[in-house]
This record gives structure tokens, sequence and C-alpha cells, in this order.
């Protein structure tokens, strides 16, 4: 889209910032209420989870405008910053005396990045969205409802880690607070820690092990916080949601439920798997009580879940299936790297009163494309006859690994077909292989199928929409293998067949599905449509182009430097193919790979 800002009716245009509480720094830009481009700092940076102020995501979104800075009029910030420094000082709930307060303070006064801001914009006027309103509205905006109650569920916002209440066209109101820090999301970020995985965001990965344990550490957990029938969640301990503080709770932690802190090399046992296994119960069982509490409360049948703990994408697939709401919702990024779009839209809002406003998402294909290869990628550029996509599936069905950088880039923690590594679901031992030589990652990661949306009931128990990878399905009863009762081993958990696609179904039967549809991933779509008339198996295995602790690739140049450093095959540039040179040794690579791995 081009916008030409010297017409004499200048665009409205509006700017949401997100990442004020440290961590995942985004933009998205919006011109007369349409949805132009939205970014995410990590991916220019190269720092994963990247909270410094997003210069270089605002300049891409304005680009890509054909816009300048000075052209943008308002810009709506995805937190409260005075209310988040004053609970920071007080520890106390915000109230009408500090709302007061804020409105007589300089511009600025606690919020992260209004120097900056302010700099690059000096004429824009400035507003601040409540950060869990920032989730809730990104969602409310991109979903199909008109109407709908809503459960955020964070680690936190300005001075709470729980937001419901009811949002339609007209109106967006809180009437239910979980205050303070310490509640669910907290809680599972302090298990994780834990049990080893202490890098930022690796949340994901303990609920990947979960399934592999059993849930017999309940009780253990249950004495660390108190809760009631509706999910009124708090942790007994007075932790705080930042690094000194969860990292000097965990010695007292373990001790109270009888397990050592785990250090990041430290073999993973049966105990640590089934803790994970015990706190992803918990998580389950407590979002369940929240939600069935919202949904006596309000009366709504439609749900919006979102916030951080909503990307929980097993917890949200089983709160599809209960069947407490009639509609569920999950927002592809409900989570902190949407919470600038979700800003600017709390925003646009006031320019629709009482209208069905939804602007067009295209498919979170929201960043810029990749530009051309760079010219060492030349001598080994691969020529094929007929179409992309044929000669890629041929390529697949070989159980090559192809890597993907194509198009607009993705909003969110997934990479949804463009920035992306797919391989043959059907192939033995691919899940290790990519886990192991590619991504570099733990081993018992799993991996997402993607599916053509028309053929999802053949193979899965649901036939809803999970075009983002944002719920878990469980493979039909007929298409699994009969298990053993015991495995000796993780590994014999890992490595026994229990389907013809055993790369992406979990030991439990589950998966997190990507269901491909070609009006939303039409590019995608096409490929998995020549794989699917190849083989009859309408999947390809889909993970994000990036290795263990690194952001997902954005250019054509970041995906050439991270294929040659790995063992993919091939790579696909824009339309052109390229074979991986193979020239780096083992050291060559693991010295590449070692800059990430604080990250990881």
């Amino acid at each position: 889209m081009k916008t030409d800002s010297t017409h004499l009716s200048s665009p409205r245009v509006t700017l949401g910032i997100g990442g004020l509480l440290g961590h995942d720094a985004n933009a998205a830009l919006l011109v007369d209420g349409e949805l132009v481009a939205a970014a995410q700092e990590e991916r220019f940076t190269r720092v994963k989870h990247d909270g410094s102020f997003p210069h270089q995501a605002i300049d891409d979104c304005l680009n890509f405008a054909g816009l300048k800075t000075n052209d943008v009029q308002t810009v709506v910030f995805a937190e409260k910053g005075l209310q988040a420094q004053l609970f920071n000082q007080s520890q106390r709930r915000g109230s009408v005396l500090s709302r007061w307060l804020s409105r007589l303070l300089p511009e600025g006064v606690g919020c992260l990045y209004h120097q900056q801001a302010r700099a690059l914009m000096p004429q824009a006027k400035f507003q601040h969205a409540w950060h869990h309103l920032s989730h809730v509205v990104g969602a409310f905006h991109s979903s199909p409802f008109q109407r709908a109650a809503f459960l955020c569920v964070d680690g936190r916002g300005e001075d709470y880690s729980v937001s419901a209440g009811v949002i339609d066209d007209n109106d967006v109101r809180i009437q239910w607070e979980q205050p303070y820090e310490n509640g669910l999301g907290m809680f599972y970020t302090l298990v994780t820690y834990l049990l080893g995985f202490q890098s930022f965001g690796s949340e994901y990965k303990v609920m990947g092990l979960a399934p592999y344990g059993i849930p017999r550490f309940v009780p253990q957990l249950e004495s660390l916080f108190e809760t009631d029938e509706n999910g009124g969640f708090r942790l007994k301990l007075p932790v705080r949601f930042t690094w000194p503080s969860l990292m000097e709770a965990l010695p007292e932690i373990g001790e109270q439920v009888g397990i050592s802190p785990r250090a990041k090399e430290e073999t993973l046992t049966q105990t640590h798997i089934d803790f994970a296994s015990s706190l992803q119960f918990i998580f389950e069982r407590e979002i369940e009580k929240m939600a069935r509490f919202v949904r006596s409360a309000t009366g709504e049948t439609n749900l919006l879940f979102c916030g951080g703990c909503a990307q929980n994408c097993v917890a949200a697939g089983k709160l599809r299936a209960n069947g407490i709401f009639d509609e569920l919702y999950n927002s592809p990024v409900g989570g902190d790297m949407g919470s600038g779009l979700g800003a600017a839209l709390f925003h646009e809002r006031q320019f629709h009163p009482g209208q069905s406003y939804r602007p067009q998402t295209r498919g979170f294909y929201l960043g810029s494309l990749p530009g051309p290869a760079p010219a060492k990628a030349r001598p080994f550029q691969v020529s094929y006859e007929g179409k992309l996509h044929d000669f890629i599936a041929a390529q697949l069905a070989e159980e090559k690994i192809v890597a993907v950088v194509r198009g607009g880039m993705e909003l969110g923690a997934r990479a949804l077909g463009a920035r992306t590594i797919l391989a043959d679901p059907r192939a033995p031992g691919m899940q290790s292989r990519l886990n192991l030589a590619v991504k570099f990652r733990e081993s018992f990661r799993p991996f997402a199928p993607a599916i053509l949306a028309e053929h999802v009931g053949e193979w899965f128990d649901s036939t809803a929409e999970s075009d983002y990878m944002n719920y878990t399905s469980t493979l039909r009863a007929e298409l699994r293998h009969e298990i053993p009762d015991t495995f000796a081993s993780l590994r014999e958990r890992l490595d026994f067949p229990r389907c013809d696609l055993p790369s992406v179904i979990h030991v439990d039967f589950s998966a997190r599905l990507q269901t491909v549809r070609p009006s939303v991933h039409p590019d995608f779509h096409q490929f998995i449509t020549a794989f699917h008339r190849l083989t009859n198996v309408p999947i390809l295995i889909n993970t994000s182009f990036n290795v263990a602790g690194q952001p997902i690739v954005r250019t054509a140049a970041e995906g050439w430097e991270c294929f040659v450093n790995t063992d993919i095959d091939l790579l696909v540039l824009n339309d052109e193919v390229y074979r991986n040179p193979n020239e780096k040794t083992r050291a060559e690579k693991q010295r590449w790979l070692n800059q990430f791995s604080q990250s990881a």
C-alpha cells in the first residue's frame, strides 16, 4: 500500500506501540482504519524478545505505507506506564487517586518509551491503553464475533494478572480482575524456571514436555498457592515478576515441593517430566474454572481467550472442546507481540461507534518482503521446470528439508508459511532430525502439522479453525497405533511409531494444528495442495525458520545465513531455489549457533 501524505485531506495515521513491560517490543500502523503493517523489533535487532524501543519496527511500518514519522497523528502505547510504575513502587492496586495523579504529572512519567517516541514524533498526540484491553481489543477486532465475553490471562498488566468482562462494537468493560502479579501466569513461569528452562518465553517448552509425564506432583504444587472455585488464583510467596525475585524464590520453592532447581545442562529425569505434567494439569484446571465463572457471570455464549497465557494452545484446545462456550476465539497475536496492534485498534474504535469494524488482517502476513537473495547464494541456485510449488512438493516427498522465505513476514511467535521450514511428516525420525540437526533444540519438542482445512476432519477430532496454530486437536482413533504401557526412557517414547505421521503427533495423540485455507494463507495452501496431489497426504511439518534462541529470519540474507549453518537441504527465496553448499564444518556451525545460546 502507498499513501500520499501530501494529499489535501491528510489520512488518519495511528501508530500502536507495544512492549512497555520490557520485552517483545512491536509496532502496528493503521491508516484511515486500515491495518497496513505490523512488526516486532526482535526481527530487526536479532535479539530474541527484544524490549528496546521499536525504532526499526516503526520505520519498517512507515516505509511500507510510504509515510514519514511526521505523518503520524496519534501514538497509542499498550500500557498505562504510570499505573505500572506506581504499583511497582507501592505494591498497591491502582485507585481513583492514582488515576487522578496520572493526569497531573508530566507526560511520560513511568512510561518506558516516551522519551524516544517524543523525539521521533514531536507533533503526535500520545495516548495509553490498559495493557489487558490492548489484548482484548486486538482479539475482538480480528474475531468473527459481534459481542463476546473475554478472559485475558497474563503474567501481569499494570497491577493485575487476569481481566474478564464483555466487549462489543460499542463498549468494552472490565468487570472482574485478579489483582497483583502473583497469579497463574507467574506460577507457570516460576515452575518453568524451577525445571531448568530459564530463558524468557520458555513456558511453551514445559507445555510440550508435559504429555510425556503423569501429574503425580499436583498436591506438592498446590501447596504454593491459594485458589477458589472461580479460579481466583494467588501465590502464597511474595514473589515479584522480576528476574532477581524469581531466582531468589527458586530454592525455597524447590524445598517446599521436594525438587532441587534443575541446572540448564542437567539431564531431564522422569521427576522433572512429571512436574511439567502436574503444572500443565493445574494450569488447565484453573483456566477452566475461570472460563466457567465468566460464562455464568456474563451469560455470553462466545469467548475471547487472550493474553500471554492464552498462547498455551493445549489449554486453548481443551477449553474450546469442553463446550463451556458455544464459540471460542484464541487470538494469534493475543500475547505481547501483538499488543501494539491492539492498542492502535483501541484508539480506532472511536471512529466506528456501533459499527462492525473489522480491518483486514491478511493472514497476519503484515511485515516487509524478504528482498533479493545475496550474491554469494547465486552459484548454488537450482533450476527447475514447471511450478515452484510442484517442484518443492516433490523434494519434500523425497525427505528433503526445505526452508521458505517468501512474501510478507508473519506477525507473532509462529511461522505460518512465509518464514518457515517444511518437511514430510511421514518420514521416520524426522522429528529428531529437525530438532537436533536443524533447530538445535531439545529432542522432545513436537512440530505442528499444517493441514489443508478441507481435509482436517479426515485426520483429527475437530474441524474447527486453527489457522494460526492456536489450538490443539487429537488424531482420530482409527489412525493411531497401539502403544505399550511402559517405556524405559524418554527416547523410547520419542522413537516409538505411534501413527503414520509420528513427527507431528505428540505422545498423547495431540497436535498443534495449523488449518490452512486459500483465503487466509493462499501461497502456503498451494505448497500443501501440491504435496497432497503427490502423496495423498494433505499435511506438511511446519516450523519456524530459525534455530534455538534466534528470532525468526526476516530477510533473504538472514535466511541464507541460517540455511548454510544448518542441515536444511533446500532454500526457497522468493521464486528461486538454492541448494545448501554444505561448506561449513560442524565447529563453524556451532560457533555461529553460540551467539543465540543465551536466549535458548
